[in-house]
Parts: C-alpha cells; structure tokens; sequence
C-alpha cells in the first residue's frame, strides 16, 4: 500500500459516510457520531504507531484498518435503528461484506485485502483468534485499543453531559438506577472484561466499558485511558456505595501496576 491509496481510501470513506446523511439532524446523529469516530480512532492509532515505533508500511495499514473498521456501522444503523449487534447484525461481518460489494480494496494485492479484512472483522470479537500470524495479531491489537480509547471518551461526554433516556443508541435505553448485576461485579474482580450477556441496567454497560482496561495491549494506551482520565469520570457518575469503592480501587491498583 502506498500513501495515495491511502488518501484516496480516506476520500472513499468520508463520501460513503456522507451519502447516509440528509437535512434531517435528528436522522444524521448516529451517522455522523460513527463518521468522527472513525476520524478519531484514526488519529489514536496515528499516536499510538508513534509511540510503538512502527514501520511505514505498518502505519499505513494500520490508518486503513481504522476508516475501514466501522464501515459496516452506517448501513446496521440505516437498516435495522440500532447499533447493538445482538439485536440487528454483526457489524463487523456487515463491515468486510460492504468492502467486498464496494470493491474497496481492489487496489491492494490478496494478501493486503485480506489482512484488512481480518482486521475488520475480528476487531469487536470478545477475544482474540489464535489463528492468526503475528503481523496481524499486532495490527489488530493496535486497532483494537485505538477503538476503544475513543468510545471511552464518546461514553464519558454522554454520561456527563447528555439526558441518556433519549439517546438509546449510546446507553441503549438501559434502566438507570443504583443497582449493579452480581455477575458484573464478579467479573471485574477477577479482572475480566464483562460479558454483554450480563449487562441488565445502565450501570452495567459503565462497568463493562470500564472493564476494557483489562484488554488493553500496550502500557501507551494504559497510560492514555489515564491520561484522558475517562475512567475516572464514569466513576464519578456511580453511587458511592462500598462495592463501588472496592471497584475503583481494583482498577487503579490494576492500572498502576500495568504502567509501572
């Protein structure tokens, strides 16, 4: 991949983008909250290949897989109202289906157009393939913590700052109370990331965001999530409860001893 490709593949995704928005702003929300998301996870990846050293080459592909990753978001949103994958479709499978039918990557050689592929479509899955060599198991952690280093800072402003019982496709219309599902709790003391099947209320999907921290591959992105301190402002909106205590100090403790 050379630089132009990737700029016209960057001119690509901005115009797809903009072919789902219309005059309506009430319509264009969702879409252009995916457009600057993808803008953003694009300039974290950008950061973080600075930070890890990455060869040229790398970075390239690694900017490419971050316009490309949520390409399949724009039409599971127009489609079916949701960005909730177990209630519509796998948008990351949407996503590698939509490069195919656009010819997107008809510019690339096999092997490039399928490392990108893997690479979209293995960047919301629980845990990571082991089938995979070592080139795309870096790529793919990369853009994997770049994804998540923006939709902490996406969540983080809705929860401060917006009336989450209208805007069900960040807090996906969860019941927002005090309480927190026991399964939830236990999996954050063990210091695993929580499973969506045991997201019941509001508070948590908050934990299960928070949780990320434990799937961060590299001491930079620790050190970023810190350094934005999202965080700490999702806890912030918890009730201060003994549970909550002990939540908050398992995951300093955690993230302290992953930087130093």
């Amino acid at each position: 991949m050379k630089k132009k490709d990737l700029i016209d593949l960057e001119n690509f995704f901005y115009e797809y983008a903009d072919g789902f928005i219309s005059n309506d702003i009430i319509h264009n929300r969702p879409f252009l909250m995916k457009k600057e998301h993808t803008r953003r996870v694009c300039l974290e990846i950008a950061r973080l290949s600075e930070q890890l050293s990455l060869s040229r080459e790398e970075k390239l592909f690694a900017k490419a897989a971050g316009l490309l990753h949520d390409i399949g978001r724009f039409r599971q949103y127009k489609e079916h109202g949701t960005f909730l994958d177990a209630k519509s479709v796998n948008h990351a499978a949407l996503g590698c289906e939509v490069i195919k039918q656009e010819h997107i990557l008809d510019f690339c050689t096999e092997k490039e157009q399928q490392l990108l592929l893997n690479l979209v479509f293995f960047h919301n899955v629980f845990a990571l393939p082991k089938d995979l060599d070592k080139h795309n198991i870096f790529l793919l952690k990369l853009l994997r913590d770049a994804d998540k280093l923006d939709i902490w800072e996406v969540v983080t402003d809705h929860y401060l700052s917006y009336d989450f019982k209208n805007d069900k496709f960040i807090s996906l219309g969860l019941k927002n109370d005090d309480k927190f599902s026991s399964k939830v709790l236990e999996s954050i003391f063990k210091g695993h990331v929580v499973e969506n099947k045991f997201v019941k209320r509001l508070n948590d999907l908050k934990l299960l965001q928070i949780s990320w921290v434990f799937d961060l591959n590299f001491t930079q992105s620790i050190k970023r999530i810190q350094e934005k301190g999202c965080l700490e402002k999702i806890f912030s909106t918890f009730p201060e409860t003994e549970e909550i205590e002990k939540v908050v100090k398992y995951v300093r403790d955690y993230i302290k001893k992953s930087i130093y």
